[in-house]
């Protein structure tokens, strides 16, 4: 679409001018912008796009995210900067609606045929890679990428984690001596600092628990006893089993959601990440009967699983359970309890799961810390001694260096938990010591200038007037009323509803699936028309 933008109006962050000028600076062909979950990520692709679009360096921009229920967040994210990106575009389309800008689509999408988006980015063409990591998930994907996007003017790989747990390379990123090298990185202390994200605290829980091994020996251990591997990963899926453990923690998370809501927050919600799809009923069977809360159930063979994800971010509904569908880019600012309830241990799935809660949007306060609850798992512990280590150092001064490799440093040993039988027997839960960030949870009183002069820091950032409904949504909804006025008209003047719809492509051009706004609704005045003088003057 060749159209002339509004100039940019949208407050940015620091972080988000300073990431934007260094790469408008040299408008590489590739770059990564590594920035913590929750600090504005889509806000600096949306400049991004802005600025080439509006000086017509490039006429289309792709944005691929890693799930299906992210796309029309990013569109509306999008439209709200008056880009214009069809978030229902479908493989078999081929083509795009003349009045968009370009198309959100998945890694999958993607994988399943490089060649249709090889066609789409022949023309001047911006290819934005959300939580780029994603690219490696199968062998196939990254070469499908490059198959895909290989001849696009420019990539810009966007990313919280900027590293996999299995160590492989991603497509389009540049590495140093082993490490992704960045652009530009925005770390969560950094952010923390900034009052861009709130404060996480970490309450471990501990406790005792009993199973029978896969060798069939039977063992009990405290989760303050050091054991192998297999055995670690045995009692932590026995704690999580287990209703008298997870019942436990259930409740005390319950009783933190409470007591936000009752402190001013009125719709703080609390989000529990389950094992399997089985394990989530039994949280969200567990949460019911416990503390008398009906969970919003989201596991990824429900076909509404998207629109309950977004039923439940607009909604004061306290809790909401789910398998690896919020783990990442999921935009729920509310969320300030979270329960980690999974076996997945890698540093990857751990630290986007604790990114859930970081954005301060949704409090009224925007200040005010978020808790998660843990299993006192030694894993576990230390990957959340590590968050709260890296910002420690932060306020105390000595942060580390810039870069990519501020995330990528991270242990990358990925300790999931071996699928092999077992039989969990009992398990109770003890609350353990917290982590924290220091007294009162108020990271900023370790920001005071030589000077004693209080700390500068940026307002945060207000929420765009994003549109209600994107252009894709505008047309479905026109598409629906053709086939309504088609079938109507095909019943009047009893003709196939094929001459009739041959009529309208033969009159206007092209077909419904790439007909822009316009011409979608001058094709339902026409039968509309049609209709009320009860005359047809088409094909027959």
């Amino acid at each position: 679409m060749t159209r002339s933008l509004p100039d940019w109006r949208l407050p940015l962050r620091a972080w988000q001018r300073d990431a934007f000028d260094a790469w408008n600076a040299e408008r590489p062909s590739d770059a990564l912008v590594v920035a913590t979950p929750g600090a504005g990520k889509t806000r600096f692709a949306a400049r991004l796009a802005h600025a080439l679009l509006a000086d017509r360096s490039v006429s289309r921009v792709i944005v691929v995210v890693p799930r299906e229920h992210l796309k029309a967040q990013v569109a509306r994210a999008m439209a709200g900067a008056w880009i214009q990106l069809d978030h229902r575009f479908r493989n078999v389309d081929r083509a795009l609606a003349s009045d968009t800008d370009g198309a959100v689509v998945t890694y999958q999408q993607v994988a399943a045929s490089p060649q249709t988006f090889a066609a789409l980015a022949r023309v001047p063409t911006l290819v934005l890679l959300d939580e780029i990591h994603h690219a490696g998930d199968q062998a196939t994907w990254g070469q499908a990428l490059r198959d895909a996007f290989g001849g696009a003017r420019h990539r810009v790989s966007l990313s919280g984690t900027p590293f996999r747990s299995d160590g492989a390379a991603i497509p389009f990123v540049r590495y140093h001596a082993g490490e992704c090298v960045a652009l530009s990185s925005y770390d969560y202390a950094r952010a923390l600092a900034d009052g861009v994200c709130r404060a996480l605290v970490f309450p471990l829980h501990g406790g005792e628990a009993e199973w029978i091994s896969r060798d069939g020996a039977t063992m009990r251990a405290s989760f303050e006893e050091d054991l192998e591997r297999r055995h670690a990963s045995e009692r932590l899926r026995t704690a999580l089993t287990q209703p008298g453990w997870l019942g436990d923690v259930l409740e005390k998370a319950h009783l933190k959601l409470l007591e936000a809501r009752a402190a001013g927050h009125a719709d703080a919600g609390g989000l529990v990440a389950a094992m399997n799809q089985d394990h989530a009923r039994f949280v969200a069977d567990l949460l019911e009967r416990r503390c008398g809360q009906r969970a919003e159930l989201v596991v990824s063979d429900l076909d509404d699983a998207s629109q309950r994800i977004a039923r439940f971010a607009a909604s004061k509904d306290p809790w909401i359970v789910a398998v690896h569908m919020i783990s990442e880019g999921v935009d729920i600012p509310r969320l300030r309890v979270g329960v980690f309830a999974s076996n997945v241990v890698s540093e990857l799935y751990f630290r986007q799961f604790c990114g859930r809660f970081v954005r301060a949007g949704g409090d009224p306060e925007r200040r005010r810390e978020a808790f998660v609850y843990l299993p006192d798992d030694g894993r576990l512990r230390s990957m959340a001694s590590a968050i709260a280590g890296d910002v420690g150092r932060a306020l105390r001064g000595r942060d580390r260096d810039d870069g990519a490799s501020d995330l990528a440093a991270a242990r990358r040993e990925d300790s999931a938990a071996d699928a092999g039988e077992f039989a969990s027997i009992a398990a109770t839960a003890r609350e353990g010591h917290t982590l924290d960030f220091g007294p009162l949870f108020d990271p900023g009183r370790y920001f005071a200038r030589a000077d004693d002069a209080a700390p500068q820091r940026p307002e945060p950032e207000p929420e765009p007037d994003v549109p209600v409904v994107t252009h894709a949504e505008r047309r479905d909804a026109l598409r629906r009323d053709l086939r309504a006025l088609v079938a109507r008209a095909s019943t009047a003047f009893a003709i196939d509803h094929k001459l009739v719809h041959a009529t309208l492509n033969q009159r206007f051009g092209g077909t419904v699936a790439t007909a822009p706004i316009a011409q979608l609704e001058a094709r339902r005045r026409l039968l509309s028309l049609w209709l009320e003088r009860r005359t047809y003057d088409g094909l027959r």
